[in-house]
């Protein structure tokens, strides 16, 4: 019936939007095992070795969130959202210096991405640059006026350092 009629079940498809709904809910444990499965049959599909190494990460599980990441980078080396993630994972793994460069890429590819400078800003502040993180801080505040968590943490990082030096 080809190029007409149904389309073959394809099990890996079904397990990917079945782990990406789970991911959704933060059901981490239950994404891993479904995205998992969506891997195996499928290795070249970044978006599920991308959200495997999100629902990892979700655990906690920083290492094996950076492995399945970087196997998504390998599909798709461009792609922000992964490349965000990897950093995160490599942030929690303390590889601070490799989190912020790939920090820096995302902001080649996409300079307002929503949650970069947040994110190079927590690097920056691990490292005790903090003129660097509150000027992230301040990049993404103007980008993203209703991202709490950045309002949150320049007002922490104004309580502990007080305000910038030009202030």
């Amino acid at each position: 019936m080809w190029p007409f009629g149904r389309r073959k079940a394809d099990p890996s498809r079904d397990k990917f939007k079945a782990g990406t709904k789970a991911l959704a809910k933060h059901d981490y444990l239950q994404a891993v095992a479904l995205l998992s499965e969506a891997c195996q049959a499928n290795p070249a599909n970044a978006a599920a070795a991308a959200n495997l190494g999100i629902a990892y990460f979700g655990l906690g599980q920083y290492q094996a969130a950076a492995q399945h990441l970087q196997r998504a980078r390998e599909h798709d080396p461009r792609n922000p959202k992964i490349l965000l993630n990897l950093a995160a994972a490599r942030n929690g793994l303390n590889e601070v210096d490799e989190a912020i460069s790939l920090l820096l890429k995302v902001l080649d590819l996409d300079p307002q991405h929503r949650d970069c400078h947040y994110n190079l800003a927590t690097a920056y502040w691990k490292q005790a640059r903090v003129p660097e993180a509150m000027a992230e801080l301040e990049m993404e505040l103007a980008l993203h006026p209703d991202h709490q968590l950045a309002r949150q943490a320049a007002q922490r990082l104004r309580q502990e350092y007080g305000p910038p030096a030009d202030a």
